[in-house]
């Protein structure tokens, strides 16, 4: 079952079944996607009770995010094998789960523009198959495959659109990660059931550029489980219902292709001097996101039976932003 989180021409927001190009609203009182979660009993009787004419076409709908905010945004890095490889990194170094946070200030819906922050010079894009928590956690749990449907309750997909010359010069995962806009999510949440997470190894996830397919890979590739990392993370955070765990991306991105300074040469220079040259090497390859620039992006099964939709957002400057705000 696909959900997601719609307005229409009333400004009313409502929760609704995705069939296709209709959408059956669900009359339940979930104002957040946590609480849109602990009302999933009352589905069956709202089916039940539907009319015939009780759909809505999904192009007379706004598709807003299906992820609310205030929420926790938890973040696996390097993640995928193919990823670890691109970045210089051996398999057998891989020695422990990276985790890190944004900001629930940077949800944003899957048509929504990406606003580039005012002197921001190399803003990267990362698709990643979000896992969307249906249970509080907040203790210790061994979780294993054959109990991870208790825990998440469905899929989203998510875009970890990353500052790099403040991720990176700064050491600030949390601020290069975290502005307003920088974390699409959608459009709609593929529900999962036990016989469901069976999909969470053979997912395939994409991402294009005005067009140009960027990354592509299988979630086979996944370095550390869900399983795995829901365990993990149970160790030292708790977890409620809607947050969301971004299970990190697949090679492609444009920081991907790097290239880094001469060991010798580095020795001979500042730390703020190898940063000013890394920003400015990194700029010359034209690979990072631009005004105007249109991200596609895309999580699917090969038996068409899990389809997340098109995530489609354009980039657009601050300055672009403010000039608007002025002018109206």
């Amino acid at each position: 079952m696909h959900i997601g989180r719609f307005r229409d021409f009333s400004m009313r927001v409502f929760w609704g079944i995705v069939e296709r190009d209709l959408v059956i609203p669900l009359h339940v009182k979930a104002e957040s996607t946590g609480s849109f979660f602990h009302t999933l009993e009352e589905i069956p009787s709202i089916l039940q009770n539907l009319g015939s004419t009780d759909r809505v076409n999904l192009s007379d709908l706004e598709v807003l995010s299906p992820i609310t905010s205030p929420c926790r945004i938890i973040c696996q890095g390097k993640n995928y094998l193919d990823h670890l490889l691109d970045s210089g990194i051996r398999e057998d170094d891989k020695k422990y789960n990276m985790f890190f946070n944004k900001s629930s200030a940077s949800v944003n819906g899957p048509s929504s523009p990406i606003v580039r922050p005012r002197g921001v010079r190399l803003l990267d894009y990362e698709v990643e198959l979000g896992l969307v928590m249906k249970a509080s956690i907040d203790r210790p749990i061994n979780v294993d495959f054959s109990h991870l449907h208790e825990y998440i309750g469905g899929i989203v997909i998510g875009n970890d659109i990353s500052a790099r010359d403040i991720q990176l010069p700064q050491s600030q995962f949390f601020k290069g990660k975290s502005y307003r806009t920088f974390c699409p999510f959608g459009p709609f949440i593929f529900l999962m059931g036990r016989n469901e997470m069976k999909y969470l190894e053979s997912l395939t996830v994409e991402l294009k550029v005005n067009g140009v397919t960027k990354q592509r890979a299988s979630t086979s590739n996944m370095i550390y489980k869900p399983w795995e990392t829901l365990s993990e993370l149970s160790e030292f955070s708790d977890l409620e219902a809607g947050d969301v765990i971004l299970t990190g991306t697949p090679k492609g991105t444009a920081l991907s292709q790097k290239k880094g300074l001469r060991t010798w040469f580095r020795r001979l220079l500042s730390e703020s001097k190898r940063w000013e040259i890394f920003i400015r090497e990194q700029e010359k390859g034209g690979r990072y996101l631009v005004n105007g620039d249109v991200i596609e992006s895309r999580i699917f099964s090969s038996d068409g039976r899990i389809d997340l939709g098109v995530q489609r957002n354009r980039v657009v400057d601050e300055e672009e932003i403010d000039h608007d705000r002025n002018y109206l």
